[in-house]
């Protein structure tokens, strides 16, 4: 039988009787599988005629796919990804994916044999795409994870990093609180966001929506302009929550253009912790993310799966630090 280009994660996990978790860890040959349900999954595979392109890692080249390389907090990201690849001997490929969210964008992806594994620093459109991709190439997420087990990735908790944020404005008296955030189709946006409401609620505090912006892009100047508009209202906000260092920068040259204290008549807190929080005048309040080491255990975690190393732990979540600074 030939193999179906249509043939997925889920449709081998139907037909061995195990959940697709479990199927995708016999297919990547990683973590713990009990050997009669290993056997079980290998049997269907063979069955569907299902054959990994290239075999298992036969190429020593990863492709790294981005968003965008406008996002400062990327560089660091790419730093440790080169890092763990050079001192492995893989040759790391940098791709902007601009048009992430259309499927038609992979298509070159499931017909290639060039690349032994794919780091996806952005989401995936669906679970059908998602499964297809993995089972043409070993497959890691890095900082952006998917919903489901079957993809092995390293980030942060961003609602608990979100959350922690927030009740740190709260604790210094502020209770108009803000929201720059990003476009929803990342995963980050979705839970900092969430931390950020859940805060304000378990604070008993009201959630103005029309202090929460959705910006399309890591833009400064996008950012300038929106608060520069929310801190001009009748009403304005005594605190900024912002998902990015760059929004926290462009907050504080709206305030100043505004002629407002910092942090007296409004606090801005920012994340990621880059080389800008440093360098605005007050330095920037944010939440600091081990961003080299993001990207190093994901070089690393993509070629274990490559060589066929066990992977015991397929969801590495890293510890985030909140640095206080000037602007609060």
């Amino acid at each position: 039988m030939a193999l179906s280009k249509n043939l997925t994660i889920s449709q081998i996990a139907e037909k061995a009787n195990v959940s697709i978790a479990t199927a995708s860890r016999v297919i990547n040959q990683s973590g713990t599988v009990k050997p009669e349900t290993r056997e079980r999954v290998l049997r269907a595979m063979k069955d569907l005629n299902y054959q990994r392109k290239g075999g298992q890692s036969d190429s020593k080249f990863i492709l790294t796919s981005f968003p965008d390389f406008d996002n400062p907090f990327n560089a660091e990201i790419i730093s440790g990804i080169q890092a763990a690849t050079r001192r492995r001997g893989y040759r790391l490929f940098l791709q902007q994916m601009e048009d992430f969210r259309s499927p038609d964008a992979y298509r070159f992806l499931l017909n290639q044999q060039i690349f032994g594994g794919i780091i996806f620093a952005h989401l995936i459109p669906d679970n059908a795409l998602l499964d297809s991709l993995c089972l043409q190439h070993p497959v890691v997420m890095c900082s952006e994870h998917s919903e489901t087990d079957a993809v092995p990735f390293v980030a942060i908790d961003d609602f608990n990093a979100a959350h922690d944020a927030m009740e740190y404005l709260i604790s210094i008296g502020k209770r108009r609180i803000a929201m720059l955030n990003s476009s929803m189709d990342y995963n980050y946006a979705v839970h900092r966001e969430r931390g950020y409401r859940t805060a304000l609620l378990d604070a008993g505090l009201p959630i103005q929506e029309h202090w929460i912006a959705h910006l399309p892009g890591i833009d400064a100047e996008f950012a300038y302009s929106t608060a520069v508009s929310i801190l001009s209202s009748s009403e304005r906000p005594d605190a900024f929550f912002c998902v990015s260092d760059m929004f926290a920068s462009a907050v504080i040259k709206a305030a100043r253009s505004l002629n407002l204290s910092i942090p007296q008549d409004v606090a801005i807190l920012g994340f990621d912790n880059i080389y800008l929080t440093t360098m605005t005048v007050p330095s920037i309040t944010t939440v600091s993310q081990p961003t080299y080491q993001i990207g190093y255990q994901s070089g690393n975690l993509l070629m274990d799966l490559m060589e066929g190393t066990p992977i015991l732990n397929r969801r590495v979540i890293l510890d985030t630090e909140l640095i206080v600074r000037g602007s609060t």
